[in-house]
């Protein structure tokens, strides 16, 4: 969000912005407060979606993930249209099943 020089520790320890007009200060302390380490994927019936771990921002890992080719190159979903977590074991790409977010 572009915050940099305007981010500091608040009470408990929480990264937040000073910037008075910052449309989300706690956006750093949330993005800190996400435990989920693997890749967590909304299947649909045509399309999905892909939300990378964290971990993948260093070093530019993301850019080598091969799980949005792996499953581009399938013919069709892997699994029921759902959301999962995918977790990849020795070159094979494992689905759990995860509940629906939101409404």
């Amino acid at each position: 969000m572009g915050c940099g020089r305007t981010l500091f520790v608040a009470d408990g320890g929480y990264i937040t912005c000073s910037y008075l007009h910052c449309p989300r200060p706690t956006a750093v302390a949330d993005l800190l407060e996400d435990r989920e380490t693997e890749h967590i994927v909304q299947f649909h019936a045509e399309t999905f979606t892909v939300r990378h771990p964290l971990r993948e921002r260093l070093d530019d890992a993301l850019m080598s993930c091969d799980l949005h080719d792996h499953i581009h190159g399938l013919d069709g979903p892997p699994v029921r249209p759902g959301r999962y977590r995918a977790r990849n074991s020795d070159g094979r790409w494992t689905w759990e099943v995860l509940p629906s977010e939101g409404p």
